[in-house]
């Protein structure tokens, strides 16, 4: 596994971001009250000034609550299943931790596989990229998080199969 999470940390940020989600939506709205009773003395300045705290808490809210949200999401994902990749017999492992059962699918039986990234290369978001194995017959498809198999690997392994490669801030599952 290439990243643990910590549910701790992931408890943590999301206390964090509604914090902050509750501090925009106050700072909102005493702004906005302001603005109501100085409506006669409003100038494009103070209109300005006033909204430079809402875009930065809102920013601040979408980095800390978004990724948290995201990665709770990763987090119950990995509880439930663990992938693995068998290169020499080509299949690829998936354990059901909640019934112990063990899955095995051929790579012939994957009809393509979909690689979102995460652009970011620092710790604060840089895990939040899966990828996604769509099986023939429309079987589930199999959703592998970036901390429990490195996206590389899958790449390696499905070259020729690959169909969505996308980059993005966070990628929900």
């Amino acid at each position: 596994m290439e990243f643990e999470y910590k549910k701790n940390k992931i408890l943590g940020n999301l206390i964090l971001g509604y914090f902050y989600l509750c501090f925009t939506i106050f700072i909102t709205v005493m702004i906005l009250r302001n603005i109501s009773r100085e409506w006669n003395t409003l100038s494009l300045s103070k209109i300005f000034s006033s909204t430079i705290p809402v875009f930065l808490f809102s920013f601040l809210t979408y980095l800390f609550l978004g990724t948290a949200l995201i990665r709770r999401k990763y987090y119950l994902q990995n509880l439930k299943e663990e992938a693995k990749i068998d290169p020499l017999e080509k299949q690829i492992i998936i354990l059901d931790k909640q019934s112990r059962k063990e899955r095995r699918i051929d790579f012939n039986k994957v009809k393509a596989v979909e690689l979102y990234y995460s652009w970011n290369s620092n710790a604060f978001s840089s895990d939040l990229g899966y990828s996604k194995i769509v099986l023939e017959d429309n079987a589930k498809p199999v959703l592998i998080t970036q901390n429990n198999i490195n996206q590389y690997y899958i790449y390696k392994a499905f070259k020729n199969k690959v169909t969505v490669n996308k980059s993005r801030f966070a990628n929900n599952l």
